[in-house]
């Protein structure tokens, strides 16, 4: 009955098709996010308002986050059917016993990076001088990599980010990690003149806001992602709806703000082959830089990590 929904509504991306007959009994979801409410969760919310979830007989309860959330193992032991995560941290979860596959990236640039004052003239990692401070989830597999692929171990200090941008604001020499999604928009709204270093321009790209399901992937899986892609080209259109939900359901995603951080992730949704596509050449790249950062034991691979199922 779901897949012959799906086939109905195929012809119509912009929603789903209000003559179509409820399905017989809507599967439950609930889907873990790893963050707050923001717009990098956008077209999971339209999925849910917009009733493209339920025209695929899917009834999604959308679970928000915050740091350090722990959303592959909360799928891991059953509290939710689907998670969010990024490409790194699933492969590291599933070196660690997590049985999780990523079958949809909302964000296909990865949307790391760093934050500097345009004031400071560093348009690349590269311009970062010896002597700088760096304001960083110390630990993290972007930091080591980045230390460790710009040779800055004993040049450049790292300090832990406290994920405010108070202090940047300041300090016009203040560097610091920053989500596309996040810290550039804050801090240009309190008047700041900031510069955003893609992570990926310096080789680190896993694949972000990564849907997660769990392994073995369920007999759903293939309508849940085909639902999750047709909510995110919906967003994309038109994302009024889904961020006015996102505003009321956090009170820090002001209009203004709201409105920047749309259009800042619309390139890292699209990446560069396409919103939602994913290859195996991205994926052992990430494996392969992890065994390299000595975060994966070698030989390690992506292998079983990853399914395209549309």
């Amino acid at each position: 009955m779901i897949a012959l929904l799906l086939l109905a509504c195929a012809g119509e991306p912009e929603g789903p098709d209000p003559n179509a007959p409820p399905p017989a009994k809507e599967i439950a979801v609930k889907l873990a996010l790893n963050w707050y409410p923001e717009p990098e969760f956008g077209g999971f919310y339209e999925g849910v308002l917009g009733g493209h979830y339920a025209a695929a007989g899917f009834a999604v309860e959308i679970v928000p986050g915050g740091p350090g959330a722990p959303t592959l193992e909360l799928l891991e032991t059953g509290k939710v059917q689907a998670a969010i995560s990024a490409a790194d941290d699933l492969l590291l979860k599933r070196s660690k016993g997590i049985h999780a596959v990523g079958v949809w990236p909302a964000f296909q640039l990865n949307p790391q990076g760093l934050m500097v004052h345009v004031s400071t003239r560093i348009a690349r990692f590269e311009d970062i001088p010896d002597g700088s401070t760096i304001a960083i989830e110390v630990g993290s597999p972007f930091q080591t990599f980045l230390w460790n692929q710009q040779g800055w171990e004993g040049k450049v200090k790292a300090v832990p980010y406290g994920g405010q941008v108070g202090v940047f604001l300041a300090d016009p020499a203040t560097i610091q990690q920053a989500y596309i999604t996040s810290e550039p928009c804050i801090a240009r709204s309190q008047g700041a003149e900031v510069t955003f270093l893609k992570a990926a321009d310096a080789g680190w790209n896993p694949y972000g806001s990564l849907l997660a399901l769990p392994e073995p992937l369920p007999a759903w899986a293939p309508q849940f992602v085909e639902a999750t892609h047709r909510s995110w080209e919906a967003y994309g259109a038109d994302p009024g709806r889904g961020n006015a939900e996102i505003s009321r359901l956090n009170e820090q995603m002001k209009p203004e703000l709201i409105g920047c951080i749309t259009d800042a992730q619309r390139p890292f949704v699209a990446g560069t082959d396409g919103m939602g596509s994913m290859t195996g050449e991205r994926w052992e790249a990430v494996a392969a830089t992890l065994v390299e950062q000595k975060l994966l034991p070698p030989g390690s691979t992506a292998a079983g990590a990853w399914k395209v199922l549309r």
